[in-house]
């Protein structure tokens, strides 16, 4: 895919807009050769401040093996476009940017597994805004710069 396939399309996704408020969400993870490997569930919570241009995004992740991963995101505005995210796992920063009703946002970040040990994965992620309360997302997952697993999920706007 590429994101300027997706700059006529509407409507708008405003990451700011959509993730400010309280979300829910349903996913699962595919592995590389097509296996399922768990299904999650979503809850998150985002603020926008509109003087600093930062968006404050949590989401935890609920595995149906058990374990949780609680993501802290901090994300700020750059540009019309044009984003740039931290949060206490990744390597780095995290770099989105925005076309019609897509948003793509790269990263690399250390994963808690079920056993408590971290595996380091590059995301590659792709959202895509159906309407003013719907989103869906395909992850892809690589280690050592091969693909190793893909995401699928969607959110809901519940407040």
């Amino acid at each position: 895919m590429k994101l300027e396939d997706f700059a006529d399309r509407e409507p708008r996704f405003i990451l700011e807009e959509f993730f400010s408020g309280t979300l829910r969400g349903y996913g699962m993870t595919i592995g590389r050769l097509g296996g399922f490997q768990n299904r999650f569930t979503i809850d998150a919570r985002g603020r926008f401040d509109a003087s600093a241009n930062v968006l404050s995004l949590t989401e935890d992740y609920f595995f149906d093996d058990g374990h949780s991963d609680t993501l802290n995101w901090t994300i700020l505005k750059r540009g019309e476009n044009r984003y740039e995210g931290r949060e206490t796992l990744i390597d780095g920063t995290a770099a989105g940017e925005q076309a019609g009703c897509a948003f793509r946002w790269q990263y690399a970040r250390d994963v808690p597994d079920a056993d408590g040990s971290k595996t380091r994965f590059g995301f590659d992620d792709w959202f895509i805004l159906h309407d003013e309360r719907h989103m869906s997302v395909h992850a892809s997952l690589t280690k050592l710069g091969v693909e190793v697993a893909t995401l699928e999920a969607f959110y809901e706007r519940v407040g």
